[in-house]
């Protein structure tokens, strides 16, 4: 079907299988809707790597054959240190190892380990640990502030490391910011192309409101869990103000839209302050 022609492969994509704490619900879409947009994109292949787990894996092999879209194998594995794409894998890698000792897990399945987003500034990389790594993802929309995937390409470039995009996308709209073009045909080709560097990056920053609709869309889902998280851990008044802060989320989409864009340009600005000031500080 490929004919080893160059492909064009997302290699960070999440789907409602991802889970996580207090915001229960990270991924929004299934399996099924993330695949269908990366075929009206004109992807030729997607890693769902859904965090901790494979489980929507069967699915998205199913419907990806009737969309003509090759599905590589993934997950993005919660290590000790910090998250690592396993790419290429056939089984879960479970989280809470040492970067060393997943890595070591992702190999021994014939994977390859990304360093997811290594320096963003919610400190969920592995930073400089990415040198344990196959490879770099130098590029991910969500480092909206830039300064994280400038660390990340200087990191790779100074160490000769590949370099990888991701779009980690987490809704059908945020797919088809980052993304990689190889030459392949298979998952082999594909994870050979990256070992040895044989990628052309396809980049471009998410929009604001695209990140936004996402955020409200997970609040929206996790609403409940979110209301149980804070009256088991919120005292008054923080309690009484998050949860009318949180009820806004239900107003959506209408007129509240514009004070969630405000509030989320104003987070963006304070974002970008933060990690300039933490740059010129010279803190990690």
């Amino acid at each position: 079907m490929y004919n080893g022609k160059h492909m064009l492969v997302e290699l960070h994509a999440h789907s409602y299988y991802s889970k996580r704490g207090k915001v229960h619900f990270d991924g929004i879409h299934s399996p099924e809707q993330m695949i269908a947009r990366a075929h009206q994109l004109g992807l030729n292949a997607i890693t769902l790597a859904d965090h901790d787990t494979m489980a929507g894996l069967p699915r998205a092999k199913r419907f990806a054959a009737k969309k003509g879209i090759m599905i590589i194998p993934g997950e993005e594995v919660s290590s000790a240190n910090g998250h690592v794409l396993a790419i290429g894998i056939q089984e879960t890698v479970p989280p809470g190892l040492t970067v060393w000792e997943t890595v070591d897990r992702i190999r021994e399945q014939g994977g390859i380990a990304i360093a997811a987003h290594p320096f963003d500034i919610k400190k969920e990389g592995v930073r400089y640990l990415a040198r344990n790594c196959d490879a770099v993802e130098v590029f991910n929309p969500l480092n909206a502030e830039r300064i994280g995937n400038d660390k990340a390409r200087a990191f790779a470039e100074k160490h000769r490391m590949p370099m990888t995009a991701g779009s980690d996308a987490h809704t059908i709209d945020m797919l088809g910011y980052g993304m990689v073009r190889v030459q392949a045909h298979d998952t082999e080709d594909v994870l050979k192309a990256i070992n040895k560097g044989r990628t052309t990056l396809v980049t471009e920053y998410a929009p604001l409101k695209v990140i936004m609709d996402y955020a409200v869309a997970r609040l929206q889902l996790s609403y409940d869990q979110v209301m149980h998280y804070m009256d088991e851990n919120y005292i008054w008044p923080k309690r009484i103000v998050g949860k009318k802060m949180l009820g806004l989320v239900n107003r959506s989409p209408g007129k509240i839209d514009y004070l969630f864009r405000v509030l989320a340009y104003a987070s963006f600005g304070s974002v970008v302050m933060y990690s300039m000031s933490r740059e010129v500080l010279g803190i990690r």
